[in-house]
């Protein structure tokens, strides 16, 4: 009676069971009966089909879909919702010139972006007129003065030409071109070109000028001297021995020949040598 004991068990009673310990496609042989945690689809009917159409084309009409971005309220802060702007499709009461004055006094005076609103400003307006008529039937004896508007200077000039300290006038003198300055030929008034036209002549009559004169300097050294001059420097040479004046036939005459003024100069010498000679022989004697 032990011997069934000895003997192998089928898979199916060994408990759990893999593939690998069991013969292939063993499980399709066996009636299996197991618990499964799975939904069982439910079957399907003319009214399971209609409820899921229904569901369906709601779903398209809300844009509801499985990958849908979850929806969150938004949370503003009092000073944001106070910032928004609030677009106003009425048309403006106001002209384009008076718009354009409300843009260049904010400009000016540097107004913040975010403004009261008029509402507002009403409101607390006939708050204050309130709170003054109770003070007055209360006790204003006790209650601290009005507060008083500061004065508030606004100046319309830039904050660049407000560091600079210059007079701020505009006079012909001021607009005027300074020396140095380069303009362009389509820059140029008519008395600027009437200008220039008239420093060039100028600068063109004194080159002319200095020219003139070099070419009369020029001239003049290269002229013959008159007989005056000549007559005037013979006697300046003769009187400082630089020359002698040769004297022909007891009269002064100038030669007129080479061959003349040779003769005469032989002749000269021969005087000054025979005169040189007589001295020297009156001492040997």
């Amino acid at each position: 009676r032990h011997g069934g004991h000895l003997w192998r068990k089928p898979w199916q009673l060994t408990g759990d069971v893999s593939a690998q310990t069991r013969p292939e496609n063993s499980l399709l042989e066996v009636d299996v009966a197991f618990d499964s945690a799975s939904r069982m689809a439910p079957a399907v009917t003319e009214e399971t089909t209609l409820q899921l159409e229904d569901i369906i084309k709601q779903r398209i009409k809300d844009q509801v879909s499985d990958d849908v971005v979850r929806k969150e309220k938004p949370t503003e802060e009092v000073f944001e919702y106070k910032k928004r702007l609030t677009l106003d499709h009425e048309k403006s009461k106001l002209s384009l010139a008076e718009v354009y004055e409300q843009e260049y006094l904010k400009q000016n005076q540097q107004k913040t972006e975010d403004e009261e609103n008029p509402a507002h400003v009403e409101i607390q307006k006939l708050v204050d007129s309130l709170f003054l008529k109770l003070d007055a039937l209360s006790n204003f004896h006790f209650t601290p003065k009005l507060p008083v508007p500061e004065v508030k200077v606004v100046s319309n000039v830039p904050s660049i030409a407000m560091e600079e300290v210059v007079l701020l006038v505009d006079s012909s003198e001021d607009r005027k071109n300074k020396a140095g300055d380069v303009l362009v030929d389509s820059e140029k008034t008519s008395t600027d070109k009437k200008r220039e036209r008239r420093k060039k002549k100028k600068v063109k009559s004194i080159k002319m000028k200095e020219k003139r004169r070099k070419l009369k300097d020029r001239t003049g050294e290269n002229k013959k001297p008159s007989k005056a001059e000549v007559a005037e420097n013979l006697k300046k040479l003769t009187k400082g021995g630089k020359a002698t004046l040769l004297k022909v036939r007891g009269k002064d005459k100038a030669l007129r020949s080479s061959s003349a003024f040779f003769s005469q100069l032989q002749d000269q010498v021969k005087s000054q040598i025979k005169g040189a000679k007589d001295p020297a022989s009156k001492l040997k004697l």
